[in-house]
Parts: structure tokens; sequence; C-alpha cells
């Protein structure tokens, strides 16, 4: 695959879980470029997309997370992970109303992080437990058992 045509794959992807962690276009855009430029500065290989794809979340996280220690930005419990673009996230075949996105959104924030981070990387960027854990550097059945309380605390929060 050209240059151009991983970018233009997977630079969706990268700027919006750079907007979940930096939760500021500008920033964002940062940390998009420094990506792409570790992407690019060497050649590298890899076995299968699945690997290429994994290996730009990892380093959009790491480098998101280095972002905002290098910034000393202070991040609260509550604060949301989301951009506004998760808000037009179309679900094929269902209905959901704005409503219901927002009370799915209010849910995750109540999450601890790394429970929000897990199910995040599952349902938003399609990672399978044995990629997350790789990824996360934690074993798979931890992250199975976080998938697990995750969507049990999600439950009970749009229940109520």
């Amino acid at each position: 695959m050209n240059q151009e045509m991983i970018v233009r794959t997977y630079s969706n992807m990268v700027y919006s879980v750079a907007m979940r962690y930096v939760k500021n276009p500008t920033d964002a855009d940062d940390v998009y470029a420094d990506v792409f430029y570790r992407y690019f500065r060497r050649e590298r290989s890899f076995e299968s997309e699945e690997h290429r794809k994994a290996w730009l979340l990892r380093v959009t996280i790491n480098s998101s997370k280095d972002f905002l220690i290098k910034r000393k930005y202070e991040t609260s419990k509550d604060d949301d992970m989301f951009d506004e673009s998760l808000m037009s996230v179309t679900f094929s075949g269902t209905d959901i109303s704005q409503e219901e996105i927002m009370d799915v959104r209010n849910s995750l924030k109540r999450l601890k992080e790394e429970r929000r981070e897990v199910l995040e990387l599952y349902y938003f960027s399609g990672l399978n437990t044995k990629e997350i854990a790789d990824m996360l550097q934690r074993p798979e059945n931890t992250i199975k058992s976080e998938l697990l309380r995750g969507r049990k605390e999600m439950k009970e929060h749009l229940q109520k």
C-alpha cells in the first residue's frame, strides 16, 4: 500500500482516537501529524492490515497520552472522551435517536477510564479482545473481564 492510500485509509481512525484523548482539534492535529511522521519515518513491514491498524492505534494512544503529559493537562474522571463526530455515528439497520446516543455517551462517561478505553477500542475501533490486550499490554482475560463489567455497568446506567 502506498503512502497516500495508508493516510486515506487510516486518517479518520487516527484523528478520532486522538480527539477522544486530547479533546481539542488543534491538539488532535498535532497528534495526527506525529503518528504519521513516526509511521513514515522509516520503512515498516506488517504481517497484515490488522497488524498495521493495531500499530497505528497503539501509537496514536501513546502519542495522545504523551501529548497530555507534556502539556500537563489535568484530566478528570468526568471528562468526555468523545468528539462530536460520534454523534453522527450511523447504526445500520437500527433507528437510534439523538437522545439514546446521548444516554450512551453519558453512561460511558461514568465508567472508569480503563474500562471506557476497552469499550471504545472494541466497539468504535472494531478491535477484538486479543488485539486490545496486545495493544494495552494487559492479559486478554483482563480485557474480557473489563468488557463484561463495562457492559453490565452501562446496562445498569441506561436502565435508570
